[in-house]
C-alpha cells in the first residue's frame, strides 16, 4: 500500500524512520517533510536514515527557504511546491500518515 509520511518535527525531537519502517515498506513509502521537518533532509544521520527507510523524500520549498537552506543544501530528497505535494498525497498514496 502506497503511503505518504506526513513529517513536521525536527529530527531532534524524535527519528520518524522508525514509524516509517513501521508502517510501509520502503518501496511504498514517500516522506513529504514540512515545517521543521525539512531539517531531516539537511542533517546528515536524519538524512541517511530517511533514505534507508523511504523510496521517495520531498521537502517543501517554501519551508526549506524559509530556514535559510536551499536545494545545494540538501543530503536527501527533492524541493517540491505545494502544487506536486498535493498531486503525490492526493493521487499517488493510498494513506497518510503524520508524524
Amino acid at each position: 500500500m502506497k503511503t505518504a509520511f506526513i513529517v513536521i518535527k525536527s529530527p531532534q525531537e524524535g527519528d520518524p524512520s522508525h514509524t516509517i519502517r513501521r508502517f510501509a515498506d520502503r518501496s511504498e513509502a514517500t516522506v513529504i517533510l514540512f515545517e521543521d521537518g525539512v531539517y531531516g533532509a539537511v542533517h546528515p544521520k536524519a538524512a541517511e536514515g530517511l533514505k534507508a527507510a523511504a523510496d521517495q523524500v520531498m521537502v517543501c520549498s517554501e519551508d526549506l527557504t524559509a530556514r535559510g537552506f536551499t536545494a545545494a543544501d540538501l543530503k536527501v530528497g527533492k524541493p517540491a511546491g505545494y502544487p506536486e505535494m498535493v498531486d503525490v498525497i492526493m493521487e499517488h498514496t493510498e494513506r497518510t500518515i503524520t508524524i
